[in-house]
């Protein structure tokens, strides 16, 4: 299993453009788009939900466009508590909607979640959780009313957050958070006690972009 209390001796052969990272939100460039940053046109759904050991991964169906790349949607999993900092701000969670285009390139829509109203999607994934197996959900999960739609978002270039560390991983955080409930995040940490965020990363002069959708 993947100890996140034995980081420095993961494995970073790749560079200088690690995830994650906290910054000022001052500090991020403002871009006016000429096209659509995200499309969520087609339904996008979670399917079965496996245990990963120190989280859990719904997987992924359907089509999305990213700054007009088409990608499809591989997969959601949670990191307790996030793994991005914002103005010195640490939410209670992490969500992670993986994306991939035609040549493999990756892209995540990275949402925080705050504690508020309880929320429904997670909910059905804390019920159909197994331990140690891969749980099959009874029909499919929509998510698009979870992903981003309005708000500002935040976009760079970084790494993916667990061993290999691979960099050229497209990331878009939402400013807009989502919630779950206080019962919600102890079930969840019933299942997971240790946190698995990565520690921040540096930024080594990497540009970051802001819009508003």
């Amino acid at each position: 299993m993947l100890d996140y209390r034995k980081q420095q001796e993961w494995s970073n052969g790749f560079g200088h453009q690690q995830s994650p990272i906290g910054f000022l939100s001052a500090t991020a460039q403002p871009e006016q788009l000429t096209t659509s940053l995200f499309e969520w046109s087609s339904p996008l759904a979670v399917t079965t939900v496996i245990d990963r050991e120190t989280n859990f991964e719904a997987t992924g169906t359907g089509n999305a466009r990213l700054l007009q790349q088409p990608v499809t949607f591989q997969q959601l999993h949670f990191h307790a508590p996030a793994e991005h900092q914002i103005d010195g701000h640490q939410a209670a969670m992490e969500w992670h909607f993986v994306f991939q285009d035609a040549l493999g390139q990756l892209s995540v829509v990275a949402c925080f979640a705050e504690l508020g109203a309880a929320n429904p999607l997670f909910e059905q994934l804390l019920t159909h959780f197994q331990s140690r197996q891969t749980a099959t959900l009874p029909q499919a999960l929509p998510v698009n009313s979870w992903l981003p739609q309005a708000g500002g978002v935040v976009r760079y270039l970084g790494s993916l957050t667990t061993p290999p560390l691979t960099e050229g991983v497209h990331w878009y955080l939402a400013a807009t958070p989502l919630t779950v409930s206080v019962e919600q995040l102890q079930q969840y940490r019933e299942f997971f006690p240790q946190d698995n965020n990565r520690q921040l990363q540096d930024l080594n002069q990497r540009r970051l972009f802001k819009s508003v959708l």
